[in-house]
């Protein structure tokens, strides 16, 4: 018998020791070669995804800027040059039925600082909005996955956004501020929910997604219907399922809703303030015997904010890259019932991924879902759904999808057989070579009325009036030097849409000049002019645009147009106190 060890006999046995892990560092701090290249990997890395958004940001500017910029995006970058220079809270100003206050807008006085009064403010605003959309949505599809799984996710977002439909797709999301940037800080909310443990909140993330929510609401009141609105229907939805009043959907149910609250405390509070006012949305159901032809507009819409719209698509290669949007598009829709079926499949006991939560599912992939279905059913049951030139009312269907497919398919094209691969790498060429050529051949395109603004300030004419559309983008695209406030017809009137009351005050302005626009009468005509101011000492036309100049200033006895009003004058126009969005639907 060998000696005892420990009590216990038997045969004597080499120890075994445990295994001592790699050292990625030496004594003394040097690194090993594994770490020197784990390192170079990262860094290679990170400079590859800032030299792809660098190109990306660059073609996108390059198709901004093929589109005209218009009186709409002036009238944005005009507020914001005065925000940037004191008036914060916009006095005076009368806006559309969309603020972009908070968002936008900001952005707009941030570039500002760089370019000035400028029309370039507006191509660029709407290139880096693109961007940050793509940033966003690929963070929001990424989730929780890492590794390859995460870059597949990546890739599907970036497939899926990457090539917009040429000319009437640029229009929509790389034009002036529109729904298109409003799902930015509605993926940020996003992202607070699908990281809330991960995020400097801390316990407090609930407020976070409750103020995020609330900003976007005030920029867009679009964002509560796809918003609020699709959060609390899920929140609501896994309680009912989970049968319980707790835990994170809870605090989400109370998030969308405290975040309407605030939304119109703050428009409210802004209001009280002498700061800007904003016109109701407009928001009517159609007629039931119009809800066919809306449906056949919401798919072509759809098809074209994902530039697969293939009967305005010019050439082989333009086509090709629209065969592949489509068949994103469809992998859309598949994964809008593919989370549809997991909701109702999935046990009311399971718990979620996170095991935060009954209910079970990605609570993201059914927000999106949810949002995307509101949007759409509003659109086809509203007066909203008009033609193809309407697809910028669901244009956030766009990168919601785009995040709805990562997530649900992403994964699985890691295990996908090698044919389908194959084709999903030939499909990722195409894209990117319907890119480079869209961004190549996109030629910029002046302002509207660009010679008109040039001769006012050729001929030192500082201000006047001007039709809608050949008024704030001449103030813009003479960089401030010719100043138009816009007036609407039949006969001239001021107009309180995307303007300030003080530009029609006699006492402090002398109108010299009227821009009339010939091809909108319904801004007002020459004949109405001449009847109403007598006739011009000088007229000079410039295609759509004549320019009358007068000898006198045009503002004296002005009457207004106050929405649906007229009154006497601008200062006579009743208050436009906040509505709640959808208020029009009982009206």
């Amino acid at each position: 018998m060998s000696p005892t060890l420990g009590g216990v006999t038997g045969p004597a046995q080499r120890a075994t020791l445990p295994t001592i892990p790699r050292q990625r560092v030496q004594p003394g701090g040097v690194r090993t070669p594994a770490a020197t290249t784990s390192r170079k990997t990262r860094l290679v890395t990170v400079g590859a995804v800032v030299a792809g958004l660098a190109v990306l940001l660059l073609g996108y500017l390059r198709m901004a800027r093929a589109t005209p910029t218009n009186s709409d995006a002036a009238a944005n970058a005009l507020q914001a040059w005065d925000m940037l220079h004191g008036d914060v809270l916009l006095r005076g100003w009368t806006l559309s039925d969309v603020s972009f206050y908070s968002t936008e807008l900001l952005q707009y006085a941030l570039i500002e600082v760089f370019f000035g009064l400028d029309q370039r403010v507006v191509h660029v605003a709407s290139a880096t909005t693109y961007l940050l959309l793509i940033v966003f949505a690929s963070l929001a599809a990424k989730g929780d996955a890492t590794g390859r799984a995460a870059w597949a996710r990546v890739a599907v977002v970036v497939a899926t956004l990457l090539v917009p439909q040429p000319h009437g797709g640029w229009a929509v999301v790389l034009y002036a501020p529109d729904h298109t940037g409003t799902a930015v800080p509605l993926l940020l909310a996003w992202l607070l929910v699908d990281r809330r443990s991960a995020t400097p909140l801390r316990r407090w993330w609930p407020v976070g997604v409750l103020v995020v929510l609330a900003l976007a609401q005030v920029a867009d009141p679009l964002a509560m219907f796809i918003g609020a609105v699709p959060l609390a229907l899920v929140s609501a939805a896994r309680l009912i399922r989970g049968r319980t009043w707790r835990g994170t959907d809870a605090h989400l149910l109370a998030a969308a809703a405290g975040s309407v609250v605030l939304a119109h405390a703050l428009l409210a509070l802004v209001w009280w303030a002498g700061g800007f006012s904003v016109h109701s949305p407009v928001a009517r159901f159609s007629p039931a015997a119009e809800l066919g032809d809306h449906v056949v507009t919401a798919v072509n819409a759809t098809a074209h904010n994902y530039g697969a719209y293939l009967p305005t698509l010019d050439g082989p290669l333009a086509l090709a890259a629209g065969l592949v949007n489509l068949a994103l598009l469809l992998l859309v829709v598949a994964a809008l019932g593919a989370t549809v079926v997991r909701f109702f499949r999935t046990s009311p006991d399971g718990a979620s991924p996170d095991g935060s939560s009954p209910g079970g599912g990605d609570r993201i992939a059914q927000v999106l879902t949810a949002a995307i279905l509101v949007n759409l059913s509003a659109f086809i049951a509203s007066t909203q759904a008009g033609d193809i030139g309407s697809a910028r009312q669901i244009v956030a269907v766009l990168p919601f999808g785009a995040v709805l497919a990562a997530r649900v398919w992403g994964d699985r094209l890691l295990t996908a057989a090698p044919a389908v691969r194959r084709i999903g790498a030939v499909a990722g060429v195409i894209l990117v070579v319907a890119f480079a050529t869209q961004s190549a051949g996109a030629k910029p395109q002046p302002p509207e009325a660009h010679e008109v603004a040039e001769y006012l300030v050729a001929h030192d004419l500082r201000y006047g009036l001007g039709s809608y559309w050949g008024s704030n983008v001449i103030t813009l695209a003479s960089n401030g030097r010719a100043q138009v406030a816009p007036v609407i017809g039949p006969d001239i009137r001021s107009y309180r849409w995307e303007s300030d009351a003080d530009w029609y005050d006699a006492t402090k302005h002398d109108a010299r000049f009227l821009v009339i626009d010939l091809k909108h009468a319904r801004y007002g005509t020459v004949d109405a002019a001449v009847a109403q101011f007598g006739v011009p000492v000088e007229r000079h036309d410039f295609g759509r645009w004549a320019l009358l100049v007068y000898d006198h200033n045009l503002l004296a006895g002005l009457p207004a147009q106050c929405g649906g009003l007229a009154a006497a004058t601008h200062t006579h126009c009743p208050p436009l106190s906040p509505k709640i969005p959808g208020a029009g639907l009982l009206d």
